[in-house]
């Protein structure tokens, strides 16, 4: 039997400060604190499957500069366990690295990216490996220009399908454009895709969230249209009021997100990734697609407790008792 979860693409360091507000031009914030974070989808994710609690094996795959950043990514992967083998270094390269903005009291993030090593991204890089992993996750189409122009991403997918693993597919919140340019050709070859509201509606065209409300029917239809267009097995659809997931084989799931209260939020970067972790350990071990929700969702809900992507992930138990204590919110 296939086990273990490989998730390749665009690692990332998060360089993210605390802010006191958002500021117009030619005014100041004040940066409370500042904190390193690795990151990058599938960075987030295997580690916070790490944070969870998987019982399988986790492997990341990308690439780093040989720089201090590169060292600093590298040096966290290790110690959440990761096996970094796979964690190219190149010489005379950035490391890419996002300096994030998070506003202290809303959490909402303002981004800006230096995309450093991942212009120069190749698939050779990322190839899934021959072995007996069961998951291939790849993110993020639209951020990699040499991947962008070169159809390295349906390549991988197409690579990883031949070689017998369920494939996962993340993305990044870049413009609709690019998400209708590159995402398509991938479907077809894509078993899980994970998305939020936003990234959903720019690939089905179907609006799933109007006034910073979920439209949980739009968003039922815009995951069976993702089926339609090739998803194979699964489409799930997040947003902060909850999610959806529709499956190839019947499954409609709605859940609703955990009630955290606002005194535990500190920042909400790396909380999308959070919930793929979530309902990606669910998905490997075979659990209902109403459980994998209700772990992504709770997995999300912790990581809003740190600046960071996964520092505050806890075991999936964990996750899914503070949940429960917390309550969930109500699903239209």
């Amino acid at each position: 039997m296939r086990s273990g979860i490989v998730l390749a693409g665009t690692v990332i360091l998060d360089i993210v400060h605390m802010i006191d507000h958002w500021p117009q031009e030619e005014t100041v914030a004040l940066v409370s604190r500042s904190e390193f974070g690795a990151g990058g989808p599938p960075y987030n994710a295997a580690a916070g499957l790490k944070k969870l609690g998987a019982r399988f094996p986790v492997t990341c795959i990308g690439a780093v500069g040989n720089d201090s950043y590169g060292d600093e990514l590298v040096n966290q992967a290790q110690a959440v366990g990761l096996d970094v083998t796979h964690l190219r270094r190149v010489s005379r390269a950035i490391t890419s690295h996002t300096q994030v903005m998070t506003v202290q009291g809303t959490g909402r993030r303002t981004f800006f990216h230096q995309t450093g090593v991942n212009a120069d991204l190749r698939p050779d890089w990322l190839t899934p490996p021959d072995d007996k992993a069961q998951i291939y996750y790849l993110g993020s189409p639209g951020i990699a220009k040499a991947m962008d122009e070169s159809d390295g991403w349906p390549t991988l997918l197409k690579q990883a399908k031949a070689k017998g693993y369920r494939t996962a597919m993340e993305l990044v919140p870049v413009s609709d454009a690019l998400l209708q340019r590159f995402v398509p050709a991938c479907l077809r070859d894509t078993d899980i895709l994970v998305i939020n509201d936003g990234e959903a509606q720019a690939v089905s065209g179907i609006v799933t969230a109007f006034g910073g409300r979920l439209l949980w029917s739009e968003a039922e239809r815009a995951a069976q249209q993702l089926l339609q267009m090739g998803v194979g097995e699964v489409v799930v659809i997040h947003h902060p009021d909850g999610a959806v997931g529709v499956s190839r084989r019947g499954d409609v799931v709605r859940a609703g997100s955990v009630n955290v209260p606002a005194s535990d939020v500190v920042g909400s970067v790396g909380a999308g990734d959070a919930f793929y972790a979530g309902v990606l350990f669910g998905l490997h071990d075979g659990w209902p697609l109403e459980k994998c929700l209700a772990l992504g969702n709770a997995a999300a809900a912790t990581s809003l407790h740190s600046a960071t992507t996964t520092a505050s992930i806890r075991p999936y138990t964990e996750c899914l008792a503070y949940a429960e204590a917390c309550g969930l919110k109500a699903v239209g």
